[in-house]
């Protein structure tokens, strides 16, 4: 009897020792801190050193994916409750104060994107549809339903497309205006676990988007013509992914700890960095400070990527 008494004291330790895992990362505007999101809610910690310097009293069971506003003045705080409701929280954050809470989904908001001008941001969930709301009308402006399964990824191409992604395998476009589907890119054989666009560079009239999914692959295209460019095969399961600033690189967080750089060019994979033990459910690159922010399974780190 003492012994099981012991033996469940020392389980109950460790599980109270054990990290929340984060499942979201945003660097402040300012710069000096990041913001991170998890199942005890939204944190705020310094940067370098991490420390805990606040909280946000969220109404979120869950936080999965965080969104600044491009002027900086507004974070988008996206969650919910599996198979129950998806919620986006908007914050006015130099007040840190909530200003409203938009519940239109059915299940988990898994991710949030904002368009380049700041007047319109996009939900993705698990309910298998996506919603486009107008920032200044604080309104529904449009829905996509064409996925048949949970929609995991999305982004605002620009003013007129939009991408969304997920567990149907299949990568959308969609005309913001009215929702048209103009486009759907199927060679993923897994769940599209995220999207990413290329930084715009000077004169380049070409879009590129990066997707990774559950068949471990990491994938370039060219989504307005539906055109695959390259892809490279990895040794783990890829679950986020970020651009460098100047478009040849791109740094792929995955199942195993391990954040993969690879040339965009070739798709050859240059160097592999710990981010973390375990899984890596979201990374952000600072490319000034040449370091890099991964969350997952045990915390988060402030790394090198030179």
């Amino acid at each position: 009897m003492k012994f099981m008494l012991c033996m469940l004291l020392m389980i109950g330790a460790m599980g109270a020792a054990a990290e929340t895992p984060i499942t979201a990362v945003a660097k402040t505007p300012d710069g000096n801190q990041v913001v991170l999101g998890s199942q005890l809610g939204v944190e705020i910690r310094t940067l370098p050193d991490l420390t805990v310097i606040g909280k946000l009293a969220t109404n979120l069971e869950h936080a999965h994916d965080l969104k600044f506003s491009p002027d900086g003045q507004t974070l988008l705080v996206a969650g919910g409750s599996p198979a129950e409701s998806g919620r986006v929280e908007v914050w006015n954050w130099t007040q840190r104060e909530r200003t409203r809470q938009v519940h239109e989904h059915a299940d988990v908001v898994y991710r949030v994107a904002w368009s380049p001008d700041g007047t319109h941001w996009l939900a993705c969930s698990g309910d298998g549809r996506c919603t486009v709301f107008s920032e200044a009308a604080q309104v529904r402006v449009t829905q996509y339903d064409g996925h048949s399964r949970g929609v995991l990824a999305g982004l605002v191409l620009d003013e007129r497309t939009l991408i969304t992604a997920g567990m149907d395998q299949t990568i959308r476009l969609w005309k913001s205006a009215d929702g048209l589907h103009l486009r759907t890119l199927d060679n993923h054989v897994g769940t599209v676990n995220e999207v990413a666009a290329r930084p715009s560079q000077r004169g380049e009239s070409v879009d590129v988007i990066a997707s990774i999914s559950e068949d471990r692959t990491v994938r370039l295209w060219q989504p307005r013509i539906g055109r695959l460019m390259r892809f490279v095969r990895l040794a783990s399961i890829p679950r986020c992914v970020d651009w460098s600033s100047d478009g040849t690189k791109l740094y792929v967080g995955c199942n195993d700890g391990l954040v993969r750089v690879i040339d965009a060019e070739t798709m050859a994979i240059e160097a592999e960095i710990n981010g973390l033990v375990g899984r890596i459910y979201d990374l952000e690159i600072d490319s000034t400070s040449g370091k890099m922010i991964t969350a997952g399974e045990t915390g988060v780190r402030f790394i090198s990527v030179r």
